[in-house]
C-alpha cells in the first residue's frame, strides 16, 4: 500500500472528477517520506502569509515544473491546472528570491501503513502515533493461540489514545485490567526526519512486570528520540500477561507445545516494525531490543527462538537474566490450576476459553515463566547460550546495585525490618534463593552474617542480590564469547524511590527514569532529581542511544565501554557523583563465593 499524503499546496482538478481534499499516493507525491506533500514541507510559512522555502522543495518544484511543460499534464489536471502550477512555481521563486538554506522538513502527521492509514500526535520535538493494532484482538477463539494478523481498516485511524493495557491485577502499570483486546504499540518519532530520506535506526521496548503487569505506554519515550549522538524512533509494545500470556497446559497443547503467548506477541510486533517501521522514518535493517526485568527475560528467549531470528540487529537486557521452564514441569502445574478452575479432561480448552476474563484475572497462579520445550522456543535459553547459539548480534546488559531490595522491601521492609526477624532469616534464604539447600544456607548465614547489617532485612537483600547479579555476570562472560557485549551497573543509591524509610539503593528499576518519562507512574516515586542525578540522566540517555545508532557504547565526549570479556571483565558503573570504570564487579558481589556454592 502507497503511503498517502495531502497536497495543499498543489492545486485541484479542475474538471471535477479528483479527490476533493486532493490525496495523491507515493508514484504521485514528489517526495513523500521527506513529507514535501504538504504546504508546511515546503518550508515555513510566515505570519504574513509568505512561504520561505528550502532548497530542496525548490529543486522539486524546479523538477516538477519541466514534467508539467513537457508532458502538459500531471495527475490528470488539464492546461487550466498547469498554468495554475506554474504560476504557483513562479510566485513562490519571487517571494522567495535565491533558494535559502535546506532545513530537515517537519515529519508529516499522517501515515500509512499495511492495515490502513494513521493520524499521530505532534509536539514541539516529536511525533507520537499511539494504540496501533499490530495483531486481531485474542479473543473467544483467539486466547491462548498465537497472534492472527489485524484486520485492515477503511480511512484514517486516530492514533492519538493509547490502546488498552492487556488484562492484569493492580500493579505499577496501574489499575486492574480485564481487557483482553490489547494488542497495541506506540510510535515515538523525532518532529524532523533528516532531509536524504535515510532511515533513523529504531529500539522497541519491551516492559518489565513479571511477566504479569505493566504496559507499553508506561513509558514516554521522547527524551530518547533526539539525542546528541543521534535520532532514533522507539516503539513501546503491549503483549498478553499472566494467564493470558504464559498459561501452559496439555489442554491447550494442539500438537505444537503451550504456554508463550506473550512471547509470540512479543515476536508478532517485531514483524510488524519489520513491515511498516520505514513508514515513520525508520531503518527496518537497524532494530534493537531492549527490556528490563520480565523484558529482559523475554528478550534472551527472543535471541534463542529460531523463528526470531533476522527481527532485530542488536539487543539490550536490562536486570533480565536468561530463564525458562521446562513444558512437562509448565504443563503440570498448568493442568493442577485448570482442575481447580473446573476445567478438565476431553473439553478443558473449551472451558478455560470460556472463562471470563475477571476469573483468570483474580485467580490467576502466582507466577508466569518463559517456557521452553514447545515449537516457538525448543530449548532452554540457558542451555543456548552456553552453547553459543544466541542471536549473534551486539549485545548490552546490566543489572542494577542493589536490585532486590525492591522485594525485600515490599515483602518484609516496610517499616523497616518490621516483617522479617532474625529468626526469619535462614527460612527467607531457603525459599527466596531458589535452588539452595540447608547446607548452602548455612554457608550463606556465615557469609552474610546478620551482624554485619543493622536489620535482617538487610542482609537478606544483599545476599539475595548477590546472588542474582552473579548469574548475570556469568552469563554475560558467556555472550562475550560470542557477540561484542558491553556490561554496566546502575549505581545511584539515591535514586528517586517509592516514599519509604527502608534503604532502597540502586534498587530494580530504579534505573527507569533516567532513560523513560514515568509520568504515569511518577506517583510512585518520591523527591526530584538533583542536578548529578540529571547530568547521570542525561548521560545514561547517551549511551542508550548510542548504542542503539551504531550498536557500540561510545558516545562523542565520554568514554567508552569497552568489550567484555571474562579475561577483561571491565564494566561501567553508573553513579551520579562520576560514572567508574572496574573489573571488580564479580569481587563486589562475591560471585566466586556464588560459584562455589554451586559446585
Amino acid at each position: 500500500m502507497g503511503r498517502r499524503a495531502w497536497a495543499h499546496g498543489f492545486p485541484a482538478r479542475i474538471d471535477g472528477r479528483g479527490p476533493s481534499r486532493r490525496e495523491m499516493d507515493d508514484a504521485r507525491c514528489p517526495a513523500p517520506a521527506q513529507g514535501f506533500c504538504s504546504l508546511s514541507g515546503l518550508g515555513t510559512l510566515l505570519p504574513d502569509s509568505r512561504l520561505v522555502l528550502n532548497d530542496y522543495a525548490i529543486t522539486l518544484l524546479a523538477q516538477e515544473a519541466r514534467v508539467i511543460v513537457r508532458d502538459r499534464e500531471w495527475m490528470g489536471w488539464g492546461a487550466g491546472a498547469v498554468f495554475s502550477a506554474v504560476v504557483l512555481l513562479v510566485t513562490v521563486f519571487a517571494l522567495n528570491g535565491p533558494p535559502a538554506r535546506a532545513l530537515p522538513p517537519a515529519a508529516p502527521d499522517i501515515v500509512a501503513i499495511d492495515s490502513g492509514s494513521l493520524h499521530g500526535v505532534s509536539a514541539q520535538h516529536y511525533r507520537l502515533f499511539n494504540g496501533i493494532p499490530y495483531a486481531a484482538p485474542p479473543v473467544g477463539a483467539l486466547r491462548w493461540r498465537p497472534p492472527a494478523p489485524v484486520s485492515p481498516w477503511t480511512g484514517i485511524r486516530e492514533a492519538r489514545d493509547a490502546g488498552p493495557k492487556c488484562a492484569q491485577a493492580t500493579g505499577a502499570g496501574g489499575l486492574r485490567s480485564t481487557d483482553e483486546d490489547c494488542l497495541y504499540l506506540n510510535v515515538w518519532t523525532p518532529r524532523t526526519l533528516p532531509a536524504d530520506g535515510r532511515g533513523l535506526p529504531v529500539m522497541v521496548w519491551i516492559h518489565g512486570g513479571s511477566l504479569q503487569t505493566g504496559t507499553g505506554s508506561m513509558y514516554g519515550a521522547a527524551p530518547l528520540v533526539s539525542q546528541p549522538d543521534g535520532d532514533s524512533i522507539v516503539v513501546t509494545i503491549n503483549y498478553r500477561l499472566g494467564t493470558f500470556g504464559f498459561l501452559a497446559a496439555s489442554a491447550l497443547d494442539e500438537g505444537a507445545g503451550s504456554g508463550d503467548y506473550g512471547l509470540m506477541d512479543q515476536q508478532a510486533a517485531l514483524r510488524w516494525v519489520q513491515r511498516n517501521i520505514a513508514a515513520f522514518g525508520g531503518d527496518p535493517d537497524r532494530v534493537t531490543v531492549d527490556g528490563e526485568s520480565a523484558g529482559g527475560i523475554s528478550i534472551c528467549a527472543q535471541m534463542a527462538a529460531p523463528s526470531s531470528a533476522g527481527l532485530f540487529a542488536a539487543a539490550m537486557m536490562q536486570s533480565g537474566p536468561c530463564a525458562g521452564q521446562a513444558l512437562p514441569e509448565a504443563e503440570a502445574e498448568g493442568d493442577a490450576w485448570a482442575s481447580g478452575a473446573g476445567c478438565a479432561g476431553a473439553d478443558a480448552a473449551a472451558c478455560l476459553r470460556g472463562l471470563s476474563a475477571d476469573v483468570l484475572v483474580d485467580h490467576a497462579p502466582d507466577s508466569a515463566n518463559v517456557v521452553y520445550g514447545n515449537d516457538f522456543l525448543p530449548r532452554d535459553p540457558v542451555a543456548v547460550l552456553k552453547a553459543g547459539g544466541m542471536a549473534h548480534v551486539p549485545t548490552f546488559i546490566g543489572s542494577n546495585h542493589d536490585e532486590m531490595a525492591l522485594w525485600v522491601w515490599i515483602k518484609y521492609g516496610n517499616p523497616l525490618g518490621a516483617g522479617m526477624t532474625a529468626a526469619d532469616y535462614p527460612n527467607l534464604l531457603t525459599t527466596q534463593l531458589s535452588g539452595v539447600d540447608q547446607a548452602q544456607v548455612d554457608r550463606i548465614v556465615g557469609e552474610y552474617p546478620l551482624g554485619d547489617y543493622a536489620q535482617p532485612a538487610l542482609a537478606l537483600t544483599r545476599a539475595w542480590t548477590d546472588k542474582v547479579v552473579c548469574n548475570l555476570v556469568d552469563q554475560a562472560g558467556q555472550f562475550g564469547r560470542q557477540n561484542p557485549t558491553y556490561i554496566y551497573e546502575f549505581d545511584d543509591r539515591g535514586a528517586l524511590a517509592p516514599p519509604s524509610n527502608f534503604p532502597m539503593g540502586a534498587y530494580h528499576a530504579a534505573e527507569l527514569p533516567s532513560l523513560f518519562d514515568l509520568a504515569q507512574v511518577g506517583w510512585l516515586l518520591h523527591g526530584a532529581m538533583t542536578p548529578d542525578q540529571q547530568r547521570l540522566q542525561d548521560e545514561m540517555r547517551r549511551y542508550w542511544t548510542r548504542f542503539i545508532t551504531a550498536g557500540s557504547a561510545d558516545p562523542q565526549g565520554l568514554p567508552a565501554i569497552p568489550r567484555y570479556s571474562e579475561s577483561a571483565p571491565a564494566f561501567l558503573s553508573f553513579r551520579p557523583a562520576g560514572n567508574q570504570f572496574s573489573e571488580a564487579f564479580a569481587a563486589d558481589h562475591r560471585c566466586e563465593f556464588w560459584s562455589s556454592l554451586a559446585r
